[in-house]
């Protein structure tokens, strides 16, 4: 199980609210949502920055072997208790809610960086786009297409991917065990990025949670070189 009660960030907190002889329920706030009035707005924006905050749970604890996939509930007014869930929120996409002349406050990275992943993952993707990128592809659910979409966002942004693939402990072989695995549909049939295109079986393959770590630590490596 892992802990959301003390997370506390300019983009999102989480509070926890427990009572005697029931589960506890988990409140999700953002200063970014504090003044949209339109529910469905709000509703999207909520759904961008959860997904930010999964994707960077779950880079954050590359060795677990579950995925964190925090959905909302309900829309709920803290101030009148009123529940303002839209009607059809499965129509609703995530909205970036970030302005786009964000520029990253340098003083406030570095103290970020010695303290909390998620807050200083979170503090970077509203400015930066690559982190921004990663988070987002890393809250969804990790199976092998969305983890070659973070191969393929991490070899786009790095300049020096070779370099970031040693450091992490792996080689070519590695990569290319896990890109031969994830495009191959006589392996994976459905679950693979490509159809029947008459491709033999890689030598080397590779497993779904052996992939994840291999990518997921990629990614945090990259964020934490930042």
């Amino acid at each position: 199980h892992y802990s959301h009660e003390s997370m506390n960030s300019e983009e999102f907190s989480i509070v926890s609210i427990e009572e005697d002889d029931m589960p506890p329920q988990y409140f999700f706030f953002s200063e970014y949502l504090t003044d949209v009035e339109d529910r469905n707005e709000i509703w999207g924006k909520g759904l961008f920055l959860l997904n930010l905050y999964n994707g960077a749970v779950n880079i954050n604890l590359v060795n677990h072997d579950w995925d964190s996939q925090v959905k909302f509930t309900r829309l709920h007014n803290w101030v009148t208790h009123e529940n303002l869930t839209p009607t059809k929120t499965q129509d609703i996409l995530p909205i970036n809610p970030f302005p786009d002349n964000l520029v990253t406050d340098a003083n406030e990275k570095t103290k970020l960086k010695k303290s909390h992943f998620i807050a200083y993952s979170a503090f970077l993707s509203k400015s930066e786009k690559d982190v921004q990128s990663l988070l987002l592809l890393a809250g969804n659910k990790l199976n092998w297409i969305t983890l070659y979409a973070i191969y393929d966002t991490l070899k786009y942004y790095s300049q020096q991917f070779d370099n970031l693939t040693t450091k992490c402990g792996y080689t070519q072989n590695d990569i290319k065990a896990f890109t031969g695995t994830a495009n191959n549909f006589g392996l994976l049939g459905i679950n693979a990025r490509h159809g029947e295109l008459g491709w033999g079986k890689p030598t080397k393959t590779m497993n779904l949670q052996d992939a994840k770590k291999l990518i997921l630590k990629m990614a945090k490596q990259y964020i934490d070189d930042k």
